[in-house]
């Protein structure tokens, strides 16, 4: 196979324009992620995350199962700098999004795509609203999809270099320390690699110890999750954890919506922005039809590494947070929406109007939700702070209710809880009538993100009268 063959040489080497080029798009991706600096944790899972860095304990969910090992060990390393959990977490997240541009560009160059086609895909993962959003949080998500981008560039080095090839599988396991879904995007290219690069002698002996550090790194990092938990308590929150996914969330859910509805919701719209989801079907279901009957194997392989991730956001995963859990195979969509223009255009300055035109949509459409986090804390927080300049933990009680727990943990651990919201302040999710409520526009942000935490309430209860 021609592309096979390919995959043992390197690339075209950049000109100085490509550089500059390649430069001026990674910038727009380093300072773009500011705007989307988020002031203080928002969802659920943040605040586990955030408990986690204090105490580990998947068995108290902090985190969640499977325990996320290596992001909250990182988050740990980094508050020894001076960082407070919260920071420590978004840094990460941040620095990833930095990252994408070359790191996507480095994917696709690998792939042997065109310069303006990697470039373009690039800046197009940079820019999907979701990506851009989630960069900005406390969230494993960027992370994990920027390291698994490198990955795979560095697999797809290792078709010729085996200290590459080696190197990829130490950070596959690095990476499926983070999340454990990252396994699933690694594999293809791992064999692919391992299959291409046999000819090399020294392919083959880092092929087998690449095998053994992946189990190593992967191994020891849930290990020590499960050590920390405690080993019996840690099965046991797996295996609770597992029957709630397959209750809840997976397609053996009874009150799960059709396969179709939730295919049309992961790959179609994960999102609610009509017009970027119809120009980002078109253009990568183009890319996928013309691959499929040309034989374009450097789309067909992406498709092929981030296929078995699909299949299992698509079965299990819940529908609720599309715009989160596309994140995992955004790559795949900016390299395909990438390509598929490329094919409809066929000229660079063609490509490059088409492409900039998508990007452009992209950044107009998320632009004004993501201005109006700046100046603003996040519901949640907003709540918890009003409790703590209101309300005295020595004399008072609150009522949390269970959607709101996660948060009280973390931002009011100093305060008595009760069972009953008789006579007690109440901290709520949603509008409570006669309560003081902290809300957040439902502006483009309710469209990308998961609707929960937008209106939190304080009910202060009623003095008795004489």
């Amino acid at each position: 196979m021609t592309f096979l063959r390919d995959l043992r040489s390197p690339p075209p080497p950049l000109d100085r324009r490509q550089w500059w080029w390649l430069a001026a798009a990674t910038l727009a991706g380093v300072v773009s992620r500011f705007v989307t600096l988020a002031r203080a944790p928002w969802d659920w899972d943040e605040f586990l995350f955030l408990l986690a860095v204090d105490h580990f304990d998947v068995a108290k969910h902090h985190p969640h199962p499977p325990g996320f090992p290596l992001f909250i060990g990182a988050a740990k390393l980094l508050r020894l700098l001076g960082f407070d959990n919260f920071h420590a977490l978004q840094a990460m997240s941040v620095v990833a999004g930095m990252a994408i541009v070359p790191a996507m560009f480095f994917l696709c160059r690998e792939l042997r795509m065109r310069f303006t086609t990697s470039l373009f895909a690039a800046l197009l993962l940079a820019f999907f609203p979701n990506v851009w959003f989630f960069g900005g949080t406390a969230f494993s998500d960027v992370l994990s999809m920027t390291l698994i981008v490198i990955v795979l560039a560095l697999l797809l080095v290792g078709c010729r270099d085996a200290r590459a090839y080696f190197a990829g599988a130490v950070l596959l396991g690095i990476a499926a320390g983070v999340r454990p879904q990252n396994l699933l995007i690694g594999g293809v290219p791992f064999l692919v690699a391992g299959i291409v690069g046999h000819d090399f002698s020294p392919q083959r002996r880092r092929g087998r110890r690449g095998v053994i550090v992946i189990l190593l790194i992967v191994g020891a990092s849930y290990c020590a999750a499960a050590w920390l938990t405690g080993w019996s308590a840690y099965a046991e929150a797996m295996h609770n954890h597992s029957r709630f996914i397959a209750a809840t969330d997976s397609f053996l859910a009874p009150h799960r919506a059709s396969l179709w509805k939730v295919f049309l919701e992961f790959f179609v719209k994960p999102y609610r922005a009509p017009v970027i989801n119809a120009l980002v079907t078109l253009f990568a279901v183009i890319s996928i039809a013309v691959s499929i009957i040309r034989r374009r194997w450097h789309v067909l392989l992406a498709v092929a590494s981030f296929a078995p991730f699909c299949a299992f956001a698509w079965l299990m995963l819940d529908r609720l947070s599309t715009g989160r859990f596309s994140i995992g195979y955004a790559p795949l969509m900016a390299l395909l929406v990438a390509d598929g223009i490329r094919l409809v255009t066929r000229k660079d300055v063609a490509e490059s109007i088409v492409a900039s035109v998508v990007i452009a949509v992209m950044i107009a459409w998320a632009w004004p939700a993501f201005a109006n986090l700046r100046g603003t804390v996040s519901p949640p927080a907003a709540a918890a702070e009003w409790i703590r300049h209101h309300v005295d933990p020595r004399t008072s009680v609150i009522y949390v209710d269970a959607a709101m727990d996660a948060a009280a943990q973390w931002y009011l651990p100093d305060y008595k809880r009760v069972s009953t919201p008789n006579a007690a302040y109440q901290l709520r999710e949603g509008r409570v009538p006669d309560a003081v409520t902290f809300a957040h526009p439902r502006d483009r942000l309710w469209k990308i993100v998961r609707r929960r935490y937008f209106e939190v309430s304080v009910l202060v209860p009623a003095r008795p009268t004489s």
